[in-house]
């Protein structure tokens, strides 16, 4: 960890930036940690905190909207693409469509904090043809809560990283079970309204005798 605080301190933002996309774009670079050493180093006045997660934000909008770019020209042929990386690639095709069947582009928001998720769901939005102002809008509020996340943790914990970086994988657990919660929250509230309404809404039979009964005046 030290060494990745003394890198982004002699290379500032531009490593950070690059770190960050790099990861998006499919790259094994634990930009987490440079987000923490980000943190840090703000903590310490050797960066801003706002610039830093700004460049994050962006970085990663950036390289997501590749994926997601790629997913609408090439359909699912990208998201197997993507998929042959991972330990099953037709299991994890299958829970992926799945889970982004139910949440839709709110799957965005916590992704990044999910390995494996992160890289698909981009491109999922893509061949589901989400609108790219609904993407980016979902996208931004992601990328948002991830940089903030990490490098908020890296600036609290700036004397002890070691424990910040323990904290790393909960974050997302976290964000996941709040999402969870709020999806359930937001269904309970939906039935309760709609037998409300139903409750109040009057019940009006109307009948009408068949014109074959009719008897002429």
């Amino acid at each position: 960890m030290n060494g990745i605080v003394q890198f982004v301190m002699k290379h500032g933002y531009s490593v950070l930036f690059a770190a960050v996309f790099a990861r998006q774009i499919g790259l094994p670079l634990p930009a987490p940690l440079f987000l923490l050493a980000a943190g840090a180093l703000a903590h310490a006045g050797s960066l801003g905190l706002i610039p830093a997660v700004g460049l994050s934000i962006t970085a990663c909008v950036l390289a997501d909207w590749v994926w997601y770019e790629a997913g609408r020209q090439w359909g699912h042929r990208v998201v197997h693409f993507v998929h042959r990386f991972t330990p099953e690639p037709a299991a994890t095709a299958r829970r992926s469509k799945k889970l982004f069947a139910r949440y839709g582009p709110l799957l965005l928001v916590v992704a990044k904090f999910v390995p494996g998720l992160d890289a698909v769901a981009p491109p999922l939005a893509g061949t589901s043809r989400t609108s790219r102002p609904c993407f980016l809008g979902f996208e931004t509020v992601g990328a948002t809560l991830w940089a903030a996340a990490y490098a908020g943790l890296g600036y609290v914990f700036a004397h002890d990283l070691d424990r910040a970086t323990a904290y790393v994988g909960r974050v997302g657990a976290l964000l996941a079970g709040l999402l969870a919660f709020a999806g359930l929250f937001s269904y309970v509230l939906h039935k309760l309204f709609r037998q409300h309404r139903s409750r109040r809404d009057p019940q009006v039979v109307r009948t009408a005798a068949p014109d074959s009964l009719r008897q002429p005046i």
